[in-house]
């Protein structure tokens, strides 16, 4: 293809243009932005035609950004693998986690010691304890609260449920769990309603223990069987319960079980303590760098 410009043309342009604008600098009083921010976007800038340099002259059949528009295109191997529940195009997945600081990592990176203060109804603030396995490092980013992940896709997170009218842990039914884990909003759910939601099996304790299988719709519409185990926990004075919850596909669960349930079994409270402040997106302090997370009127979070 014939270029529009020769490339000589584009540097005497914006050199022209650098040497102005500097210049002009010190004449423009009410600008906050120094010479060197305005140099260094120039000096940027001046790399725009080599790129445009470089997609004209792609051999054909061959593929550049542009030849993508989302991430099934640029890796099917990865959007392959990711069950319900991994981020859509959609909103991000509502778990009900309010963090009031940073989560902190203590130990090996790939393997690490999760702790995350959490802000509960009832004036409660729970700091939630759980050891991760090797090979299931934390995962960070705008789409995820507090959950760690191996290469293979299977993980856990936490996820926070505001219990019905007063009542305790003990009090409510497994369904009352299943159905805040299996929401279409919740972590399993970016592709519809989780679907065959059967309980293999319930322990009952100071930690409630609940064994699920269900189905979950891939990217495409199809019916993926998965596996769950919920560990959850009602804080001392809290209205809330908070559950780390671990899955896998069925293909994947013999591989996966035995780190899930280890995470399960070290997943405790270490701290509780008052506070004045509401279980609130904006009240999360993440809430201005993400602008904003998902609140539904209602319930606290949910």
């Amino acid at each position: 293809p014939t270029k529009m410009f020769p490339r000589s043309s584009y540097k005497n342009v914006l050199t022209l243009l650098a040497v102005q604008l500097v210049g002009a600098l010190p004449r423009i009083e009410t600008c906050q932005i120094g010479r060197r921010v305005i140099t260094h976007s120039l000096a940027s800038a001046a790399f725009l035609p080599l790129i445009a340099d470089a997609q004209v002259g792609v051999p054909e059949g061959m593929k550049t950004s542009e030849s993508y528009t989302n991430l099934q295109q640029i890796s099917p191997e990865t959007t392959g693998t990711l069950g319900a529940g991994t981020i859509s195009s959609r909103s991000r997945p509502v778990t009900g986690v309010v963090l009031l600081e940073d989560i902190v990592e203590g130990g090996k990176k790939e393997q690490p010691l999760v702790s995350a203060e959490l802000v509960l109804d009832g004036g409660v603030a729970a700091t939630a304890v759980f050891q991760s396995e090797p090979g299931y490092p934390l995962i960070r980013g705008m789409f995820y609260d507090v959950e760690v992940r191996s290469k293979a896709a299977d993980g856990a997170f936490l996820q926070v449920a505001a219990l019905p009218g007063g009542r305790t842990m003990s009090e409510v039914s497994d369904s009352f769990f299943t159905k805040a884990v299996f929401s279409t909003e919740g972590r399993f759910g970016a592709y519809g309603t989780p679907t065959d939601i059967k309980v293999v099996s319930s322990e009952k304790g100071v930690k409630r223990l609940i064994d699920v299988t269900f189905s979950a719709l891939s990217p495409g519409q199809t019916e993926v069987p998965r596996r769950a185990l919920i560990a959850v926990l009602q804080p001392e004075g809290a209205e809330d319960v908070v559950m780390l919850v671990g899955g896998s596909t069925i293909s994947q669960w013999k591989k996966s079980e035995a780190a899930l349930r280890k995470m399960a079994a070290s997943y405790h409270i270490a701290r509780v303590r008052p506070t004045s402040i509401k279980r609130k997106s904006k009240n999360d302090f993440r809430f201005e760098a993400q602008g904003g997370l998902n609140e539904k009127l209602g319930d606290a979070v949910f």
